[in-house]
């Protein structure tokens, strides 16, 4: 009994004049050497986005290196971002090639690879098939079909979803505050703070506040340097709540970085509150009521470093 070829899946994108027009740009970004593969990338990362967008998938072209100006003068890259899932490698292949080619240029930070066949006309791209390994050469009789493919990015933007909910900020019970029941985490103010920016807290309070704080590490941004993010409630709860965070400098800084930003958001994560720090800033506070019940975030960035801290009282 004889058995019945299968014949691969495949899926074919008609390439537009947009499609041409957004490949004539990018070449035209290159250097000359480069054009004419910076032009065939661009027209397959073109096709890539398309299928999946067509499957239901969000990219990212913005933060794709294949759009990136400088990126395209010194590497050979064709890679589109896939939100939620990771970085593909969106590979061309001339036609009556059989085999794909994988540039070490794209061998890292990526979580496979697309063959897509341009036909000679460059008025079709079609969607051979896919590989995960990060070889030079594939035959594109070896690749997996595009069925697994998708399934394949279904599997890792789950698992991302559920790494990115495990790894949500636990939730700061500010009403145990009130019964004495403070997580070690929550430093006091002389824990955290020295002498003297201790006495300036409690100058003019007629009544001893609850404060705790946090040391926040924002790395590289702040060059090795921390700061502390204060917390202060009344000393006695009521059905409205009046709740002061503030940012300080510690060790032997006076002063915050320029440009270092205090925020409160609302349960839904909308900022609504707001402060940034000037040149010679030694601290910067938000005051706020919030209601028994309530729930709010507490935002520190600077530059690309941010930090969360969630709260319900």
């Amino acid at each position: 009994m004889m058995s019945k070829m299968i014949e691969p899946i495949t899926f074919t994108v008609p390439l537009s004049f947009e499609a041409h027009d957004i490949a004539q740009q990018c070449a035209e970004k290159s250097i000359p050497t480069r054009f004419k593969q910076v032009y065939l990338n661009t027209l397959a990362v073109y096709a890539v986005d398309s299928y999946l967008r067509c499957m239901g998938f969000e990219t990212n072209l913005e933060k794709s290196e294949s759009r990136d100006s400088l990126m395209l003068k010194f590497v050979d890259v064709a890679d589109l971002d896939i939100v939620g899932v990771g970085k593909i490698e969106c590979r061309p292949v001339l036609p009556d090639s059989q085999t794909c080619n994988i540039p070490s240029d794209a061998w890292e930070n990526r979580i496979g690879y697309v063959a897509v066949q341009l036909n000679q006309s460059l008025k079709e791209a079609t969607l051979l098939g896919f590989t995960r390994a990060a070889v030079a050469e594939i035959p594109v009789a070896h690749l997996s079909q595009l069925d697994n493919f998708l399934g394949y990015l279904s599997q890792i933007k789950q698992t991302n979803t559920a790494n990115s909910e495990t790894n949500q900020p636990e939730v700061v019970n500010l009403k145990k505050w009130f019964e004495g029941i403070i997580d070690e985490a929550w430093l006091t103010v002389e824990q955290l703070l020295n002498p003297r920016q201790v006495e300036m807290m409690f100058r003019f309070k007629s009544a001893v506040p609850i404060v705790r704080g946090q040391q926040i590490d924002l790395g590289m941004e702040l060059a090795g340097e921390s700061v502390a993010l204060l917390v202060t409630l009344p000393p006695q709860s009521d059905s409205e709540v009046d709740v002061t965070v503030q940012v300080h400098p510690i060790a032997n800084s006076v002063y915050l970085p320029a440009g270092l930003q205090l925020m409160v958001q609302d349960e839904s994560g909308e900022t609504v509150l707001h402060a940034e720090s000037r040149d010679a800033d030694n601290f910067i506070q938000l005051q706020f009521s919030a209601e028994l019940g309530e729930c709010f975030g507490i935002n520190v960035t600077i530059g690309e470093a941010s930090v969360t801290e969630k709260f319900c009282l």
